[in-house]
């Protein structure tokens, strides 16, 4: 099925799913992304992430991206013309404006998910395009544990 797959460390992990969509909510373009994605708290991040510390990440996300939007004549452009010129048209508008826009976002959930101060939380934001749709996806990630070997000695 579609469903995420769940990761089971303790009972309590095992209702809560690995994988939590944020879902767009702004304009759309053309390549899939928004304008804004949803700042709405998923209960599913409660004793993961708390509800101001998802605000505060969805919130440098959403300005990231509204800051390098296309203007009003491109984003026209490139839904207006999209029939007339074969796509040609969301091509070109996507290539030179809204990468801008995609790669601003993309950098500023490098630069959340690479805060030490958030890394404590085990959790990730990632940016996912399918099929001229977006969505930000929060990702559990399992703390690393050092392994310990001991070793005894030989032939004493």
């Amino acid at each position: 099925s579609g469903d995420p797959p769940m990761a089971s460390s303790s009972a309590s992990d095992a209702l809560r799913p690995s994988r939590i969509i944020v879902p767009g909510v702004g304009n759309w373009s053309p390549g899939g992304l928004y304008s804004s994605y949803s700042s709405e708290y998923p209960v599913e991040l409660e004793n993961l992430l708390s509800e101001q510390e998802f605000k505060h990440c969805m919130n440098r996300i959403n300005t990231a991206i509204i800051f390098r939007w296309p203007c009003m004549p491109c984003y026209g452009f490139s839904t207006v013309c999209c029939p007339f010129t074969c796509g040609l048209s969301t091509l070109l508008v996507r290539c030179l404006c809204f990468s801008e826009a995609e790669q601003a976002a993309m950098e500023t959930i490098q630069d959340i998910n690479g805060n030490v101060t958030f890394k404590g939380s085990n959790v990730e934001f990632h940016l996912v395009f399918r099929m001229c749709t977006s969505w930000i996806e929060i990702r559990r990630v399992e703390q690393k544990v050092a392994k310990v070997v001991e070793y005894e000695p030989i032939g004493r």
